[in-house]
């Protein structure tokens, strides 16, 4: 009796979508002692294992659609439909730099990502924003990571996405920076102009703020743990100061408007 094949399993994605160089895994019965498989065309060896429910094979090139089929001692089986897809392209991810602790949703442009079902950041997942709809860009959240608590107060990370025609890995493709902190301001009160010299730790990154009351002040970066600032308009009183990096924003200290 000829064989039946059941489902096909491309790896590592698991699905009947693949591409050129993947394991292709037909699963079914009477297989034994099957040696072959006709991928639309093209006929590549294959092997069964031992029960006979299984054949494991290389796919070949080939495009778009095409019927797979077992070729066993006991005759030709029945075909399944595969489809070939191109292998997935990354070109940027937005924002590059995110919060270590509480990581917000990235997105990731490239080109054949419709198919993507896993999107890692050096090994552990990502979670994926489903449905995608588009094929050339998809939106993932990154799991946040243990703040590194040292200079440089931040980490990169390589993006790998995953899709059922293959995976893309874009190497250092994410910066996860440590929560900043503010430790002194010196003085801790004035006037509107009054020269504040904030120090803590974690003041880098490529977009950066500080604010007191909410009104953002003009600062210069000294370096990773001292910010020269100036005090901005605001009322007589007490204001929070807030620094923020891609880190997130600062637990606030306070400065007194006199």
């Amino acid at each position: 009796m000829a064989p039946v094949i059941t489902s096909l399993s491309a790896a590592p994605q698991g699905t009947n979508q693949g591409s050129y160089g993947q394991t292709l895994t037909i699963n079914g019965t009477g297989m034994t002692g099957a040696t072959a498989a006709k991928i639309g065309s093209r006929t590549v060896p294959a092997t069964a294992n031992p029960g006979g429910t299984a054949v494991t094979c290389t796919l070949p090139s080939g495009c778009g659609p095409v019927s797979v089929s077992v070729v066993a001692p006991s005759g030709t089986s029945n075909s399944l439909p595969f489809y070939y897809i191109d292998s997935p392209f990354v070109s940027s991810l937005t924002p590059a730099e995110n919060s270590a602790q509480a990581p917000d949703g990235v997105t990731i442009t490239g080109e054949t990502l419709l198919t993507t079902n896993r999107v890692r950041f050096s090994g552990t997942d990502a979670t994926l924003a489903l449905p995608i709809t588009s094929d050339a860009s998809i939106v993932a959240t990154p799991a946040p990571v243990t703040p590194l608590g040292a200079p440089p107060w931040f980490q990169s990370l390589n993006l790998e996405v995953r899709t059922s025609g293959g995976s893309f890995t874009l190497p250092n493709a994410a910066l996860l920076f440590d929560t900043p902190t503010i430790t002194a301001l010196d003085p801790i009160t004035g006037t509107v102009g009054t020269q504040v010299i904030i120090t803590g730790t974690g003041f880098v990154g490529s977009a950066m703020s500080v604010t007191f009351a909410g009104v953002e002040a003009d600062f210069t970066i000294n370096s990773d743990t001292q910010i020269l600032a100036f005090a901005p308009t605001n009322p007589v009183g007490a204001a929070d100061v807030v620094v923020t990096t891609p880190g997130g924003p600062s637990a606030p200290a306070t400065f007194t408007y006199a």
